[in-house]
Parts: C-alpha cells; structure tokens; sequence
C-alpha cells in the first residue's frame, strides 16, 4: 500500500511538497531524498482545514489529553487551541466531520478553575457550553469541543478525536 501525502520543508505549518508514501521505507519525489521521521509522522494529518493563516488537521484517530499532545507535537505541531470563534469553528467542522468531539489545548491541570493555554496563558476567548465549565466527579481538567462547537469540561483519560494545528 502507498499513500499520497503532503510534506512540510518550508517552517512549521507551510506545505510545499507531495510525496508517495510507502510502508517501512522513505518516500521519494523531485524535490527530496527521503523523508525523515518528522515527516513521515506530518505524513497522516493530510486533511485539514485553515482559520487565517493557521491550518488544523486531524488523521482521525483517537487518544487521550497526553497522547493527543505527544501526537501533535510529534508532528511539529501543537494540540489545537483556538483563540477566537473563526479557529474554533474550524476546529468544529473537522470534529464533525470525523463525527467526533476533539480535545483542544486548554485545561486547568495546574490550577483547579482556571483554564489556560498549554503555553500556561490565561484564555481570552471561551466558547462553554451552557453550565459548563461544571468539574463533574472532581476530575474534569481538560476541554472537549462539541458537535455544536461549544465547549465542555471532560476527563483527560477519555479518548477524543486528535487536532493539531500547525
């Protein structure tokens, strides 16, 4: 099996290059030897969307807050963490698309009530659902978005469709 894939080699998040990607050896093209692991990993986020100039994508597979995070920066990315309604209705579309809730990178780990950025910046732009952010059994740290594109506190141990943005 092969698969076509686009290759970032201009900065994170700039897609400038295609190349065929086969099992277990290096994918070639004109404009490259082969790609390393960096690629190879940006390889399975080849659809996404852009909100301005920041593109999100998912593979559509599912982790959990922690691997959800270690994906995306695997990838040369982050978690996707919307600042205004124009990024987070990028991110919904995607969910929706994959008919999936998403985690996106803001939690309140370090501090119980208050919500920030993994970059550990107080959020500016908030979407809650109604009577949410509501901390259900004492351990909903993380943020899930919904089919809706509201927001909802939630276990970082459930599993949520992976969004990175780059």
């Amino acid at each position: 099996n092969r698969m076509m894939c686009h290759i970032k080699t201009n900065g994170p998040g700039l897609i400038k290059s295609t190349a065929v990607m086969f099992p277990n050896t290096a994918p070639y093209n004109s404009d490259m030897t082969y790609c390393t692991s960096v690629f190879f990993l940006a390889c399975f986020f080849i659809n996404g969307s852009s909100a301005g100039e920041k593109p999100f994508q998912a593979n559509g597979s599912e982790g959990d807050f922690e691997i959800s995070k270690a994906t995306c920066s695997q990838a040369d990315g982050l978690i996707a963490s919307p600042r205004n309604s124009a990024e987070n209705s990028t991110i919904q579309q995607i969910a929706v698309h994959h008919n999936k809730k998403t985690f996106i990178g803001i939690n309140n780990i370090q501090t119980e009530g208050s919500f920030k950025y993994l970059s550990d910046e107080a959020i500016g732009y908030s979407n809650w659902a109604a009577g949410e952010p509501n901390n259900v059994g004492g351990i909903e740290d993380c943020v899930e978005v919904y089919p809706d594109g509201r927001w909802n506190d939630k276990s970082c141990n459930d599993k949520r469709l992976i969004i990175c943005e780059f």
